[in-house]
């Protein structure tokens, strides 16, 4: 890949990966404001009983490593209402902002079991941390993620707690990112190349197994280019939130550039094959020309030695 053509695919692959993150950078949102809450939470309940405290913890985890794991068409929420049999979660559609699923939580598994045989909690699914020596027996309670011994450390160390799940989800924001720059640059690269190589051939000038080869390689370039320039343009949002409306507003610019220059590129291909065909057949009609006038010599020479 030429030096002009690696720039418009970077450019288009980061500003085409920005703007395809949005649920990515929407999870990495969600799971930081779950976390101011649930430091809030733990700063206003100091004094209270370690298991009271634990319970509050497992909500706030259970909820954030439910974030992650749903992706950006849901957004969990954690009401913070104490009111009989209220919900300790809320999963709702980011479309519809209608509630799909409610949660009660349950740091034991002996409690979820009751509370899913009583239906006491309705529909609300019950939840009880994984790892627990008693497993629950009732097909109806649901083991999380977040195990007895995180929901312990959640509780005495929440700015920890808290940090972890940032970092994945900003980690998760970066993949997701990254992911989408790779498979931009491919398509852009192989489209580009191909077109190059595969006119290159038409006009006899490589072989067609060469070209597959070239095509491939500037692919994986492609891909390469495409996966790191749009993973370090969503680094700086994922870990400096401030920034996100400032990029934004620089993506589609950025898009916009490597598009008309990737289009470009192809026009430039295009005249160039254009004019390789053009001169091919000026130098076969001069090669002609000169093959005629030269018999034509001879047979001349050859009249006047007679």
């Amino acid at each position: 890949m030429e030096t002009n053509e690696k720039s418009a695919n970077s450019q288009f692959s980061a500003g085409a990966g920005f703007q395809a993150n949005g649920d990515a950078r929407f999870v990495s949102q969600n799971v930081r404001d779950i976390g101011s809450q649930f430091k809030a939470k733990m700063s206003r309940t100091a004094n209270s009983s370690a298991p009271s405290r634990e319970g509050f913890a497992f909500e706030y985890l259970d909820a954030m490593d439910q974030q992650i794991d749903l992706g950006g068409r849901y957004k969990v929420d954690v009401p913070d209402i104490n009111g009989k049999n209220s919900s300790d979660i809320l999963i709702k559609s980011r479309t519809s902002g209608d509630v799909i699923k409610e949660q009660q939580l349950k740091l034991n598994s002996r409690p979820a079991d009751n509370a899913a045989k009583s239906g006491a909690y309705g529909k609300q699914e019950i939840r009880t941390p994984k790892g627990q020596t008693r497993k629950p027996t009732n097909y109806k309670v649901k083991e999380s993620n977040i195990s007895n011994s995180e929901v312990s450390k959640g509780a005495k160390h929440p700015n920890q707690a808290t940090s972890n799940y940032q970092f994945k989800a900003a980690m998760a924001e970066i993949s997701n990112a990254a992911a989408t720059g790779a498979i931009t640059g491919a398509v852009a690269a192989t489209l580009i190349s191909g077109l190059a190589h595969f006119l290159a051939v038409e006009r006899g000038e490589m072989e067609i197994d060469r070209a597959i080869a070239a095509v491939f390689l500037n692919a994986v370039e492609g891909a390469t280019i495409g996966a790191v320039s749009s993973g370090l343009f969503a680094a700086i949002p994922a870990f400096i939130p401030a920034l996100v409306p400032i990029l934004n507003i620089i993506s589609v610019p950025l898009l916009t550039v490597g598009a008309f220059q990737l289009v470009n590129q192809v026009g430039q291909i295009l005249d160039r094959h254009t004019f390789a065909k053009r001169n091919a057949l000026l130098e076969e009609v001069h090669r002609q020309d000169a093959k005629f006038f030269e018999s034509f010599d001879k047979q001349v020479m050859a009249y006047l030695q007679s």
